[in-house]
């Protein structure tokens, strides 16, 4: 078959063959039939289908990159967290690598363009059938936009030549001719930039803003997290803020970019304001993507049904032992230690408060909110991690690593054994917060953190966003730490809140690429004793220690083989 000769030759080849094949299989002719690539085509569901595979390939669960970050560290020690950090990233070992499931994506959204304007999508009305067209349209330029994003905020970066690099921009079908993906290059970094923003402009001019409110088939609420206008803006949001950054821009922000960022964060935000705290019920409740909160989900998960099912489920895998989880994602204390007092202070801060011996009195709310400590409560149990603490001590086998469990995401209406009975799960892929938080640092970055400008009908700066942000959480509204520090110190408490609002949401890891901060260093743990002042010490035996790779993502090294003109990262 043509299909399966064109796909056979791409890069990436064989990993893009798995997911295609039994897409082929579909257009294989019987001996005694005449149905051709073509003629199968001809049918919008076997076209759609092409696209969908697109939607397949966003996340539906968290890798949990944190655990790679000094956000956390994995309590199973054989997971492949401690050798990727300690110097093991490379070209031919990158366990979180994207580029094979986007580039998938890619291409089959590709394949799906060629045939589109052949389609007939809706046989009785010609309207309805241009109106469906410039919709499955605007979610094709969307999708591919969409994936090349997550492509070059992973492995866009310095090249060996000294040029900052993109990656290959793929906007057409590779035919059988070699030369079509042997001489395939690296874009110039804002080249690559151009071309993501340009398929976004496309995808924002062919889709409704979002799909609510009724049963029409073209832009009803039953076509939510399909791709929109709304989620368009907030890619391009992304593309400018992570392209504006220090690691791009010899360690300071494009301020046209950031502009462009703050743009783009706004039109995201449209009327939605800062809502109150969100709760772990956000990653779960079945009522909330209408939540002006949600831009952007992951359809829910198919609750689990047996014991082998739950054993894969997020509960399962972050549970504290004593309710039958394995506790593998352990916060740090650099982690804990982020968040500040209740009065807004850093807790090392003299007008903080904070006491040493009582580590977890007069702290943000947010922390019990995302991380389980010691005398804290989870599913109506209260869990001590202290030592020696039976099952969920520090220091017991197949406990925490850290005196510390993750909270944030779990469902606590589970039972992982006794019966079995799971509940779904869904996944954010965009929030209203994100791009509050993305407005505030290109606009800090830009023209400072008091510089106001309309949003969501209201003057907002940086400044005040911060403030409600941590005011939501319990923060007095005073907020007189956030209230009166320059602009230095402004960044720094802007990045803080995004670490605490995001955390555990798959942005730490780049987050700190983007800013050029220390990636290496020794994690530490919390070690309580009952009766004695808690002990702060590092784990040494899991530093993160990137080498080579440090700051740039390597490409992978079959591709550099195969692509002999891709230009690998620089060391850095």
């Amino acid at each position: 078959m043509k299909t399966q000769r064109m796909i056979k030759t791409l890069f990436s080849a064989c990993a893009l063959l798995v997911a295609f094949s039994s897409s082929c299989n579909l257009l294989d002719p019987e001996l005694d039939n005449v149905y051709g690539e073509k003629r199968a085509w001809g049918h919008p569901q076997t076209a759609y289908g092409f696209l969908n595979t697109a939607y397949l390939a966003l996340p539906t669960t968290y890798s949990f990159s944190e655990c790679a970050t000094d956000d956390a560290v994995m309590n199973d020690v054989n997971s492949f967290y401690p050798r990727l950090v300690s110097g093991a990233w490379s070209d031919i070992y990158d366990p979180l690598e994207p580029w094979s499931q986007s580039y998938r994506a890619i291409m089959n959204i590709n394949h799906f363009m060629t045939f589109l304007p052949d389609i007939t999508i809706s046989w009785s009305n010609a309207k309805t059938d241009s109106l469906y067209r410039i919709r499955w349209k605007g979610e094709a330029y969307g999708m591919r936009a969409y994936h090349h994003l997550t492509l070059l905020m992973y492995y866009g970066g310095k090249g060996v030549s000294g040029e900052y690099l993109g990656i290959p921009y793929l906007d057409k079908m590779l035919t059988a001719d070699q030369a079509d993906w042997k001489n395939l290059v690296r874009l110039p970094f804002l080249e690559t930039v151009q071309k993501i923003a340009q398929d976004l402009d496309t995808a924002i001019a062919c889709l409704p803003l979002d799909y609510s409110g009724s049963d029409d088939p073209l832009a009803g609420f039953k076509n939510r997290g399909r791709f929109s206008k709304r989620i368009a803006y907030g890619a391009k949001a992304r593309l400018y803020m992570h392209a504006a950054s220090p690691l791009y821009n010899a360690g300071n922000y494009n301020v046209a970019l950031c502009d462009s960022a703050v743009k783009y964060a706004v039109l995201a935000i449209g009327t939605r304001t800062l809502g109150s705290l969100y709760g772990n019920q956000l990653f779960y409740r079945s009522d909330l993507p209408s939540s002006s909160e949600i831009i952007w989900r992951q359809n829910m998960l198919e609750p689990a049904t047996t014991e082998e099912m739950m054993q894969q489920t997020i509960e399962a895998q972050n549970y504290p032992p004593s309710l039958k989880g394995l506790g593998r994602v352990n916060p740090t204390q650099d982690f804990v230690d982020a968040f500040p007092a209740a009065n807004g202070y850093p807790i090392t801060h003299p007008l903080s408060g904070y006491n040493p011996e009582e580590p977890y009195l007069n702290r943000d709310p947010r922390l019990d909110s995302i991380v389980i400590r010691d005398g804290g409560v989870f599913a109506g149990k209260k869990i001590h991690t202290y030592k020696d603490s039976s099952e969920d001590g520090i220091e017991s086998s197949g406990a925490t690593r850290t005196g510390y469990y993750l909270k944030k995401l779990l469902r606590q209406d589970v039972s992982i054994v006794d019966p079995v009975m799971g509940k779904k799960n869904c996944r954010p892929l965009m929030r209203t917060t994100e791009m509050y938080l993305i407005f505030a640092e290109a606009q800090t970055a830009s023209k400072g953190p008091d510089a106001e400008i309309e949003v969501a009908f209201s003057p907002q700066s940086p400044r005040s966003v911060v403030k409600r942000i941590r005011r939501r959480s319990g923060i007095p509204k005073a907020d007189p730490y956030a209230s009166t520090v320059g602009q230095e110190e402004f960044m720094d408490l802007l990045r803080n809140e995004r670490r605490i609002e995001l955390a555990f949401e798959g942005f730490r890891f780049l987050d700190l690429r983007r800013w050029q901060m220390e990636v290496n260093g020794t994690v530490k743990r919390i070690r309580i004793l009952p009766g004695k002042t808690p002990e702060i010490l590092p784990i040494t035996e899991e530093p993160r220690n990137y080498t080579r790779f440090k700051y740039f993502a390597p490409l992978p090294q079959a591709e550099l083989q195969k692509c002999k003109l891709l230009e690998q990262n620089a060391s850095n």
